[in-house]
Parts: structure tokens; sequence; C-alpha cells
């Protein structure tokens, strides 16, 4: 048998100094941190850089970015130039892109050693990412925030139809799971925080068809961050959304009682992704992919997790991502044996176990830019003690969310606080104080 090479596809972003950054230049594409193997996002595409911009960055440390190919030539500076004595001549334009178009040249040929290898996904062209616009600093249209509602109610009963045909049946409507992505892929790109937002509230008790929409919403927005495309998001949002059909096949009346789990009952829960698995098998139409997220969603990368106690290396890296979206919403759910913890304690819990190996950092990391570490609706305390809602993310600036400060007057005022050096969070609010601080004002 002859050995034959594979022709690796160069990667479509080229790592460029920060000091070699033109300004005046509008991003065609978003630009990653090009010290980092995590696709860390600093600006979108369709931002203008500017001298702000660039000190900016330098103030966080970054010393060089990942550019996409279209944005190269027009980004760089030419040999000689710099960013203090930067020229719009038409002599100087076409010299400078003429030496660009060499240096263009021979990036491509070094582009496959530049790939980070540390992560299954990369920041391609087909990454859905592409299709979600910057944030604006700007409040939930209060029409969009009910059409929002409305379309996850009625998608909720899409859900509960589901999984009526898959345990009656034992069938699977596929153009059914399609109606939902596409509602969420709409969604996600014209508004991603009014989205997540939808998402992450908390669940009614025993609502298996609420939770498995809601962590799919929550999946696919992690996704998103994490640069997947469509069809992968199908195949992840599919897997989320039937993960708990099993949950219905076993002794489930423990969870809703007013007592922690017996060693017998948590060994009874334990049986639920295994009987999930052996339900969606039978369903040909459903993706293997989706099957084996669905199968191992309470798995975890140090091998504390259930049925099989597998480790990392033997989880599907879609499977990380739908775990860490399933235990964010099953930390903020009240049930009759626990509280629901605050959005920013879950978080910090996330945080917490992907330090110690339970879960996968760059899927909590995207997790954080998806809902930022205060996330939204939460109500924080500022450093001036000034109360705030979380209304929208900051993507990488997870600390400085953008917000709106309680006035007394009620003329509540819409603050980004990555525009403030000197005002950031200092603590989450509880809901119970909430309603004492609203009351106060």
């Amino acid at each position: 048998m002859v050995a034959q090479s594979v022709k690796t596809k160069p990667s479509e972003y080229t790592s460029l100094n920060i000091d070699r950054i033109r300004m005046g230049v509008k991003l065609l594409a978003p630009i990653y941190d090009g010290d980092s193997e995590k696709n860390i996002l600093l600006l979108a595409s369709g931002k203008t850089i500017t001298k702000g911009t660039i000190e900016n960055l330098k103030k966080r440390g970054i010393r060089s970015v990942r550019v996409h190919e279209r944005d190269l030539m027009n980004l760089t500076l030419a040999p000689g130039e710099s960013q203090d004595s930067q020229t719009n001549s038409a002599l100087e334009n076409r010299r400078r892109k003429n030496q660009l178009q060499s240096a263009y040249t021979a990036s491509q040929n070094k582009a496959a050693d530049s790939q980070r290898t540390d992560s299954p996904w990369q920041i391609q062209t087909s990454s859905f990412l592409h299709e979600i616009r910057p944030v604006q600093p700007t409040s939930y249209s209060p029409e969009m925030k009910n059409q929002y509602r409305e379309q996850f109610a009625v998608l909720t009963n899409i859900t509960d139809d589901l999984y009526r045909q898959l345990l009656v049946t034992r069938r699977i409507s596929m153009p059914q799971i399609h109606d939902i992505t596409n509602i969420s892929f709409s969604q996600m790109a014209q508004d991603m925080d009014l989205f997540v937002l939808e998402g992450i509230t908390p669940i009614d008790n025993g609502n298996f068809c609420r939770h498995g929409l809601q962590m799919s919403s929550l999946a696919m927005a992690i996704g998103t961050q994490l640069g997947l495309n469509r069809e992968k998001l199908i195949l992840l949002a599919t897997g989320c959304l039937l993960h708990d059909t099993g949950m219905n096949r076993i002794n489930a009346k423990a969870l809703w009682s007013n007592e922690p789990l017996n060693p017998i009952q948590y060994v009874e829960l334990k049986k639920h992704p295994i009987i999930t698995f052996d339900l969606l098998s039978k369903v040909h139409e459903i993706p293997t992919i989706s099957k084996i997220i669905a199968y191992q969603i309470h798995e975890r990368c140090d091998g504390s997790g259930y049925p099989r106690g597998q480790k990392s290396n033997q989880i599907h890296p879609l499977s990380k991502i739908a775990a860490v979206a399933d235990k964010f919403i099953d930390l903020v759910s009240t049930r009759p044996n626990k509280m629901g913890l605050l959005p920013y304690q879950a978080a910090e819990k996330l945080v917490y176990g992907a330090s110690q190996g339970k879960y996968d950092r760059n899927t909590v990391r995207a997790l954080l830019q998806s809902i930022s570490l205060y996330p939204l609706g939460s109500l924080v305390e500022l450093n001036n003690g000034q109360l705030a809602i979380v209304i929208r993310t900051n993507r990488t600036h997870y600390d400085n969310p953008i917000v709106e400060v309680l006035e007394q007057n009620g003329m509540n005022q819409l603050t980004n606080l990555s525009d403030y050096e000197d005002m950031h969070v200092v603590r989450a609010v509880s809901k119970e104080e909430l309603q004492t601080s609203l009351h106060a004002i």
C-alpha cells in the first residue's frame, strides 16, 4: 500500500503584529487574539480600526492578532511605514499593495503551520459566528422580546411533540427539528443576547422538554462562539433536544421530592442516558453524532461523570459543549430538593470545574463569551454603590458587561462598563435584594 500525502487546507487567518496594523480600515471579518490558542474574539466585523482601538488592545496585553485574508492587505502597514506616519497618497498605496501581495502569497504557503491544534474547532469562513451582528449598546426591542418569548413557547410545544413521537411511535420528524434550528439561527443572527437570555431563564419543575430546548439554545450559542458551522450546530442541537427522552422511562419522582437522592435513586437516575441512546438508536433519521451527544452529556473530562465514566479523549467534542450547557441550566434551576443558584454563581462553579479538569476549558470560555461572567438578566452592584441589570454581553470582556443602571428617578441609564476604567461590577445581587431595592427606588 502506497502512502499518499494529504493536502491540508490553509488557514484563512494570518498572524499580524499589532504595531503593523493600519488605522482607518473597516474590518470585513472579525479578528482574534494572535497569541492565544483559544479563538478569543477581539473585534467584530464592521469595526473601523482607530488609534483608540489599537491603544485599547495594547492595554489588554495584546501583541498580535489573527487577521482574515480579506482584510490582510488593507490592514497591514507596508515595510518602513509606521502607525504614526501613515499617508493616503495614491503612490504609497500602490507600493504598499504590491509589497503586501508578495507577503500575502508567502503567508499562504505557511498558513498550515500557523493553525491552532489544541482545539478541534477553528474559526473558518463557514463559521456561523460571521453571521452574528456585533454587540450594540442598546436596550432590547420590546416587540422583538415578545416575539422571541412567543416563539420559544411554540418551540417548546414542538419539542414536546418530538418526545411523544419518539416514545410512542419510535419515529421522529426531522423537519420539525430543522424548524427549531432554523428559528434559532434567525434569532441568534438578529440578537444573540436576547436569544441567550431566553435560553438561560430557569425552567419549570419536571419540564424535560423545556430543559432540552433551553440547553439546546445555550449549546448553540456556545458552539457559535467556538466557530462551529450550521451543520455541526444542528447536530449539537439535535442531541441536546432529545437527550432527556430516557427520563420518561425511569422512576424520576425522586427528582421532585423534598429529599436529596439516596444511592439507589442516584443509580436509577444514571440509567437515563443509556435508555435514551437505546431509543435513539432505533431511529435511523437521527444522525449518529447526535445520538452520541445525547449519550455523553453527563460525562466529565476528568472521568467523574456517567454512565461510563469516560475521560476527555473519549468524549466527543460536541458532547463537551452540551455538558457545559446542561450543567449551567441545571445549576440555575430550582427543584423541591435544591435551590437554583444565581447565574453568576453557576458561571463561577463552571469556571472552577474547568480549572480542575472537569469541563473543557475552551467550552467554558465560550460560555462566558455567550452569557458574560455576570450573565444576562443578572442584578449586580457597581463599585459606586448603584444597582444595575446586565442586558448585554461584551464577549471577551467577561466582567464588564453592558448594564442598565437603576436610577431613583426611574430614568435608567444604559452603560457600557468597558468604556469606564473607574466603574466595574463588585458583586451579583440576589432576587430578594432586587425586590427590596426596587421598592426603595
